[in-house]
């Protein structure tokens, strides 16, 4: 292990400038790189937490607050309109004042969202914080990948990226682990005449302790060494690189043999005064009027067409009836208790709109939760799988089997007869979905050219965000009295995404992997740069 470092230390003279991503491999690997791993697992880990809540707190809080199905709907799409709002904001600003800033604000701002959230009474208040919530979870869903891979030696960079992503399939998994706890507690205790504590409310309360947590610990974590190069802080970016050797290889920062950053980019470039901020500012949205200009034209307009197709209608689908799921479980639960004699169907779960006041309970069903639990560790191991698999096959086989698989599943449901078999449907359905959103995102970057790549991938999560919010509105106002519609508008949806996925250029992105395979390392740098202005996944 000493042989390489001391190669690259007698190569590295007092005098000379080395490139960052060199300056980053002699830093070693070790206890900061862990650190900042885990901070960042954590982060998506809450994005996907905020992206899950309402499957568990809403149907527990329904009858407490007296909330019908379409309000269900709306507090959904209240969220999902926050991450639209901020889609394109938050990569820009994290440019414009650093990616540390951005992460500390946003998480700190959407604890205290969630706190509000625990003491809210009124539907006009849960859907403000709802709003906020999606407004804050877009920061870290779309900042933090970029942050953990600005820190990453450039041979670990993209496996280490491709793998944090499975930390947010782990997240769908944990929330039902956790609702099993909480959920079933018979608490209610009323303080005052506004403050009630009730299962779902302290539900809450445990999922905004580890968001407050993880903003203070960004605040000991440094700053991007990548992003102050970038900006032309060579003197900051070094210190921090010798930081990270000091913790990494427990030796003292002033062994670190890199004394100067070569960075050619910002050689000439003013960073005081009038041209910081407004400078910045204006080329942002020129580069953005820009790069939506080409979106637009050909040759990239059937591809932009194409991508915010797919993904309108997987989001449709995952963020749409997926939200739904746990709902649906406990209509079938309620529907068993009280026609235990009767066989279950989907049209049949029309009359629990009509009981379900006489048998309010603000409390969530054991057996629901678990069958959630079964769901999310089905999610997890297909993701796994079809992350080994995706190495083995083209960019388009992944996204259009799991789209065709997760459409049959959708429709089949309207045939069920049995919990159990709601169970499996349901658990093909997630699994399927999460993979396919997973999948798409990656095939997004894969066919546009890098200098319009992050703008690419905020459309499309744009369109997914749009698919999304558009199915949570047809299930608030259908599911109580016509719930075969929205299973149906979903099953359609995604097996046409399913048959949209069909005609992905597969030999487009082919060429442009062969074209870049010989400089494999810049090619990941230049993506990694565009990378901040990106969403992470599924419908964050």
């Amino acid at each position: 292990m000493m042989g390489t470092s001391d190669t690259h230390r007698k190569s590295v003279s007092a005098d000379e400038s080395v490139e960052f991503d060199e300056a980053l491999v002699l830093t070693g690997y070790g206890r900061f790189h862990i650190e900042s791993l885990a901070a960042c697992a954590l982060g998506i880990i809450i994005v996907g937490f905020q992206n899950g809540i309402t499957s568990y707190i809403f149907p527990a809080a329904q009858c407490e607050l007296d909330l019908a199905s379409s309000q269900l709907g709306y507090l959904n799409v209240a969220f999902l309109i926050g991450g639209m709002g901020s889609c394109f904001l938050w990569g820009s600003l994290a440019d414009a004042i650093g990616r540390k800033y951005v992460l500390i604000l946003s998480l700190l701002l959407d604890c205290v969202v969630i706190l509000v959230l625990t003491v809210s009474n009124h539907v006009l208040c849960l859907t403000i914080c709802r709003f906020l919530n999606g407004f804050f979870a877009g920061a870290p869903g779309s900042v933090l990948l970029s942050y953990l891979g600005e820190f990453q030696p450039p041979k670990l960079r993209s496996g280490i990226i491709c793998g944090a992503g499975l930390f947010f399939t782990s997240s769908w998994l944990l929330l039902p682990i956790l609702a099993w706890f909480i959920l079933p507690l018979n608490i209610h205790v009323t303080i005052g005449s506004w403050f009630i504590i009730s299962p779902w409310r302290l539900y809450l309360i445990f999922l905004a302790i580890p968001e407050g947590i993880l903003g203070l610990w960004f605040m000991r974590l440094p700053e991007s060494p990548k992003y102050l190069l970038a900006i032309g802080k060579k003197h900051e970016a070094l210190d921090i690189l010798r930081k990270m050797f000091a913790l990494n290889k427990g030796k003292c920062p002033e062994d670190y043999p890199v004394k100067s950053l070569y960075c050619p980019s910002v050689a000439n470039e003013g960073l005081d005064g009038k041209t910081g901020c407004m400078g910045k500012s204006s080329r942002m949205l020129r580069d953005m009027r820009s790069q939506m200009k080409s979106l637009f034209r050909t040759p990239l307009l059937f591809i932009t067409f194409l991508s915010c197709t797919i993904m309108f209608t997987n989001m449709f689908g995952a963020f749409g009836l997926g939200l739904w799921l746990p709902e649906l479980f406990v209509r079938f639960k309620q529907y068993v208790v009280l026609h235990p004699n009767e066989t279950i169907s989907l049209d049949k779960l029309v009359v629990l709109t009509v009981v379900k006041n006489k048998t309010c309970d603000s409390t969530f069903d054991i057996s629901v939760i678990q069958n959630t639990v079964a769901m999310g560790m089905t999610s997890l191991v297909t993701s796994v799988f079809c992350g080994y698999i995706s190495t083995k096959v083209s960019i388009k086989t992944v996204p259009l089997v799991c789209m065709l698989l997760g459409g049959l599943a959708a429709a089949s449901i309207y045939w069920l007869r049995s919990a159990v078999q709601y169970l499996v449907v349901a658990s093909t359905f997630q699994a399927t979905m999460i993979v396919a959103n997973m999948s798409l995102s990656g095939v997004v970057v894969e066919l546009f050219p890098t200098s319009v790549g992050a703008t690419a991938i905020c459309l499309a999560m744009f369109m997914g965000r749009m698919g999304a919010m558009t199915s949570n509105m047809v299930f608030g106002l259908l599911m109580d009295e016509h719930p075969e519609i929205p299973i149906f508008a979903v099953a359609i949806n995604v097996l046409l995404g399913a048959l949209l996925c069909w005609v992905i250029p597969i030999k487009q992105s082919e060429e442009k992997c062969d074209r870049s395979s010989y400089v494999a390392g810049k090619t990941v740098e230049i993506s990694l740069v565009s990378l901040p202005k990106n969403d992470y996944n599924p419908g964050i």
